[in-house]
């Protein structure tokens, strides 16, 4: 898209100083014919002796009079309109420095309500484009760091069997095969991240989250029981929402079995409700907990709260706070910190 005015158009300051002026010339016009209409009427009724005495320089004292308050007036609003223009130009520029991607651009505060509040506005478009330039650039880092660390064991793992360093035993292959699994892991989730952040909309159907949440609770059983943990599920009753039954059971599935995942002893209650016509999925834990910093960064993708955890990619939640903010809900996280277990809340449109 460019950037660049219609010859056609023409400066807001001009076209202020143009209203101005015909703001004026109307004003003259109505000030003249006014002078002009008690004149004459001065004349009809005789009182024209007062006002003769002034009558050869009247006429000009007014003419005078008239031009320059027109002079004035025309600088006035030269000046009102420069003041009133230069802010929005300094808009216009401001954002072709963010259609550049230069996002350090700041713009100062105006004297004019309204004119602050868009210069305000433009300062926290170029701080949101800011932030997720550095996480594109993160993202990127992330993505090239994950893929990194399998290929590079494949890799190794190859050159030493083809040099006879390494024995072809089934030990060996199944490092690669685990390394592999790893990679096809990294790219499902890649490609579940992207649909997600391209979801415009979700589906308006009614879904029985009660279902839904019973399937993954049974689903997560084996898991949960195989770590000695007790996984529950506390059903309220009447909890419908409206949306896709296939994207909200992801996000269950990856809410829920992070908080399994995370939680080395003790359980994971998962409990419904409906209240003021939402629906509300608490899965509470007793695992490792949150940090008060980690309380957002958890739905950032690639984050992880234990870096020395190498289960999972880290997009898990991130692809279920894209899922959820698509369906119009919000999903939070709270703890009171680490080994304090974690509290994970979505909240979704009641049908």
């Amino acid at each position: 898209m460019s950037l660049t005015a219609s010859p056609a158009a023409k400066t807001l300051r001009r076209r202020l100083f143009g209203s101005h002026l015909l703001v004026i010339g109307v004003a003259l016009v109505v000030v003249v014919v006014g002078i002009g209409i008690v004149f004459g009427l001065f004349e009809l009724i005789g009182g024209r002796g007062d006002l003769g005495r002034g009558q050869d320089s009247g006429p000009f004292g007014l003419l005078f009079g008239v031009a320059a308050a027109a002079l004035a007036s025309a600088a006035v609003s030269w000046r009102v309109s420069r003041k009133l223009a230069q802010p929005l130009e300094a808009i216009g520029v401001a954002t072709q420095e963010l259609a550049a991607g230069r996002y350090d651009v700041r713009l100062p505060n105006a004297d004019t309500v309204e004119l602050d509040e868009l210069a305000g506005a433009v300062n926290q478009l170029a701080v949101e484009l800011g932030t997720t330039e550095q996480r594109r650039l993160r993202l990127i880092g992330d993505v090239a760091h994950e893929l990194r660390n399998p290929l590079s064991t494949i890799e190794g793992t190859m050159e030493a069997l083809l040099d006879g360093v390494m024995e072809p035993e089934p030990d060996t292959f199944a490092r690669i095969g685990r390394e592999s699994a790893r990679l096809r892991r990294l790219a499902d989730d890649l490609s579940a991240l992207s649909t997600a952040g391209e979801m415009a909309g979700a589906g308006s159907e009614p879904v029985d989250v009660s279902t839904v949440a019973a399937g993954v609770v049974a689903q997560l059983d084996v898991q949960a029981r195989a770590k000695g943990i007790d996984l529950e599920l506390v059903d309220s009753g009447a909890t419908t929402a409206v949306g896709d039954r296939d994207r909200l059971t992801q996000v269950l599935m990856n809410v829920i079995g992070n908080a399994v995942q995370y939680t080395d002893s003790g359980k994971v209650v998962v409990t419904l409700s409906t209240v003021d016509r939402r629906v509300h999925v608490e899965v509470a834990d007793s695992g490792r907990g949150l940090a008060p910093s980690d309380l957002t960064n958890v739905f950032e993708r690639f984050y992880r709260v234990d870096q020395h955890f190498s289960d999972g990619t880290g997009v898990g939640l991130a692809i279920a706070k894209l899922i959820v903010e698509a369906h119009d809900g919000t999903i939070s996280a709270q703890s009171n910190d680490l080994g304090q277990g974690s509290t994970f809340t979505i909240e979704l449109p009641a049908s």
